[in-house]
């Protein structure tokens, strides 16, 4: 009995002290959690569509020049994402900005009342997040970049290949709501906050910002049946250049287009213009030619050209974006490669990129530092170009979203552009070609910003060319979002328009994560 009575008092002591050790331990849970103050009223309702301004704009035709002064926003966007990243590498260390931290890995958040979870949504669903460190990361200065898609022609397994600060992540995203992670291929040389990678023959093709990185080869069937996370080894390397920034492809003619490449002790350096290269054997890359009359080209879409204009149907055309015109190249000829047109616009500040319509009748272009270093009020411009005649393309129309965000790459799948914008997120517009319009009818935040707030953060790109339909998005701050459209109710959501509300931190001193600060909803404007 008094044995029993001893192992009560001694449990009851123990609970009591567990009891005690919680209390005290409950002002440091406490002090973890982030203040933040009560909602906001909603603002007025207001509708998402952006507007069309046809207002003398004026199309520029010029001759080429070996240096473009363009380039010199080129210089300053740089050193304005450096600056950024140096921000984001001090206030997670210090951690003074709670809502930059890394977010656990997640599994399918539906879009509900304008947000997933907390992200601002409308008619986009999260199957997945992954975050950087998952991707397979291990920089102390880790941040996502761009990002390319590839499906297997025997499995039909759909792959998303992204870029990070140092190296390129492979994950399998067959089914969308359980990624698999398979391997990670390290960058070849140093760190860089710039990686572009494209397919081609089922091999990937990796360039770098990253001093003599050269062209990393890797062939994507080895992640065929693989269920474990690897390091990996690159298939072949290609090093007749150094940095390059952006890397392009032509799937049809087995040729990739190095571009941006900066001057070093390298052969054949074609002037940062398009570095030509054959891949029909994708383990032996073969330099093809260049072309460097209009000096450094930023980013380019090189394809068979079958749209309207006859003199150049069949051939291999590249329109190419080159800090301050739309320069259109005849690569039919590797070792001769022609000028077609070169034009420019009203109010340039770094023409950044763009991609055709599916008939090759017009094209798509975004200005990435017109928002934050324009005249205008930093909402979105996108700018619509009829290109029937590839001699004299002509601008058209442009397009302001009702966002105040900076662009930067946008694809064209059938009638709807997918639009990277970074603070903007995943932006799904609409394309209206008889009257040169576009209209907003979906999108995916992944960066949730303060309001009024231009700058270079949220998204990078995204891949929106699975069979599946589903999209994969890089966050430069998180990581992968693999997300779906609500492709049925696209065409019936131009007639909604949004509310927002925010709320402010009040205090995130010892906090890890802050909870977000924005609510949308949609409303009938």
């Amino acid at each position: 009995m008094i044995f029993r009575l001893s192992i009560l008092v001694f449990c009851v002591v123990l609970f009591n002290l567990s009891q005690g050790a919680k209390l005290e331990k409950k002002p440091e849970v406490a002090s973890e959690k982030c203040l933040v103050s009560d909602w906001k009223e909603w603002n007025e309702c207001k509708s998402k569509s952006g507007s069309s301004l046809n207002k003398r704009l004026t199309t520029i035709h010029l001759k080429p020049a070996q240096y473009d002064s363009a380039r010199e926003w080129m210089k300053l966007s740089m050193a304005e994402k450096e600056e950024y990243i140096k921000y984001l590498e001090k206030c997670r260390a210090d951690a003074s900005c709670p809502m930059l931290n890394l977010k656990p890995s997640k599994g399918r958040v539906d879009c509900v009342n304008g947000m997933a979870g907390e992200y601002p949504c409308k008619l986009i669903d999260q199957l997945s997040f992954v975050n950087l460190r998952d991707l397979g990361s291990t920089d102390p200065r880790m941040e996502g970049n761009d990002i390319w898609g590839w499906t297997d022609p025997q499995t039909n397994d759909e792959y998303a290949i992204v870029g990070v600060t140092d190296g390129t992540s492979f994950v399998r995203v067959t089914n969308p709501e359980e990624p698999k992670v398979l391997g990670f291929l390290p960058t070849r040389t140093t760190r860089s906050d710039w990686r572009d990678m494209k397919v081609v023959n089922n091999h990937a093709y990796i360039v770098s910002e990253a001093p003599d990185h050269g062209l990393q080869v890797y062939d994507l069937t080895q992640l065929r049946g693989k269920e474990t996370f690897t390091v990996l080894e690159p298939t072949a390397i290609y090093s007749e250049f150094g940095n390059a920034h952006n890397i392009v492809a032509n799937e049809e003619s087995n040729t990739v287009f190095v571009v941006g490449q900066n001057k070093g002790n390298y052969p054949n350096l074609c002037a940062a213009g398009l570095h030509m290269i054959d891949v029909s054997k994708p383990a032996e890359p073969k330099f093809l030619g260049c072309f460097s009359e209009d000096g450094y080209v930023h980013d380019a879409q090189c394809l068979f050209y079958h749209g309207p204009d006859a003199e150049y149907r069949g051939k291999e055309i590249c329109f190419c974006y080159n800090e301050d015109t739309l320069t259109i190249v005849d690569v039919t000829s590797k070792t001769d490669a022609k000028l077609i047109s070169k034009v420019s616009y009203t109010g340039y500040r770094y023409t950044h990129q763009g991609w055709l319509l599916e008939d090759h009748s017009a094209l798509l272009m975004d200005d990435e530092q017109d928002e934050s270093n324009g005249s205008g009020d930093g909402r979105t411009i996108t700018y619509f170009w009829d290109v029937k005649s590839l001699k004299n393309p002509v601008l058209m129309n442009t397009y302001i979203s009702s966002e105040r965000a900076i662009d930067h790459n946008q694809y064209i799948l059938g009638n709807y552009t997918y639009q990277s914008n970074y603070e903007a997120g995943l932006r799904i517009l609409e394309i209206n070609k008889p009257d040169w319009t576009l209209e907003e009818v979906a999108y995916f935040d992944v960066m949730p910003k303060e309001i009024g707030e231009v700058k270079f953060q949220g998204s990078w790109s995204n891949y929106p060319y699975f069979k599946s339909r589903n999209v994969i998005v890089n966050s430069i701050e998180f990581g992968l979002f693999v997300v779906r459209p609500r492709y049925d109710d696209l065409p019936k959501s131009k007639e909604t328009g949004e509310q927002i509300r925010t709320r402010n931190i009040l205090d995130a001193s010892h906090a890890k994560f802050c909870p977000h600060l924005l609510e949308s909803r949609e409303c009938k404007p």
